[in-house]
């Protein structure tokens, strides 16, 4: 029952790569006016460990549980792109790649083109993916061996307003990897 609760807010005050996302989280919404999440990879899904809803609704800093398939959206991107090749196929051919939108990729070798393309830029995007009211872009955080541990993102109705803050969201995302690297 509630007991469950008590573990889990001792594991998320304790973890490194959510305390060390919530300012950046607050900051990046502020700045932009749209709600900012964090993950990471887990049993083969995004687990949510952090999200910051959009100043003009009120702070709370929740998310955490919640799951999203790796492969439909920016924050399972975004790290999926920094995995070795031989680690995506594997991830990969755990499940199947089902459509949540008219949008989701759900063939193997379109993911691994657009992972390409997200590793050659240095961030993902979710144009409808996910959700058919929601566009996301995401940058990974990387442990001190360069292998991505979690991922931030922005998320909006539309893609181009929260592409103008994708040099921002890459600074954040590399302040936190350096964050964690010094903790």
């Amino acid at each position: 029952g509630f007991s469950v609760l008590m573990l889990s807010s001792t594991l998320l005050d304790r973890n490194k790569l959510r305390l060390e996302s919530l300012p950046h989280l607050q900051s990046l919404s502020n700045l932009t006016g749209e709600r900012t999440n964090a993950g990471i990879l887990h049993r083969n899904k995004v687990l949510y460990l952090a999200g910051v809803e959009k100043p003009s609704l009120p702070t709370i800093y929740s998310r955490f549980g919640k799951t999203a398939p790796a492969h439909c959206c920016s924050l399972g991107k975004a790290m999926l792109a920094h995995l070795p090749v031989s680690d995506v196929k594997t991830f990969l051919s755990v499940e199947p790649l089902l459509a949540q939108t008219p949008n989701s990729i759900t063939q193997v070798d379109k993911l691994l083109e657009d992972l390409e393309a997200t590793r050659q830029r240095g961030y993902a995007t979710d144009i409808r993916e996910h959700m058919v009211n929601s566009c996301c872009i995401a940058a990974p955080i990387f442990d001190g061996h360069d292998r991505p541990v979690g991922a931030i993102g922005i998320s909006g109705k539309e893609i181009e307003p929260i592409m103008v803050h994708v040099d921002t969201l890459l600074r954040a995302a590399e302040l936190i990897s350096h964050g964690l690297h010094q903790a």
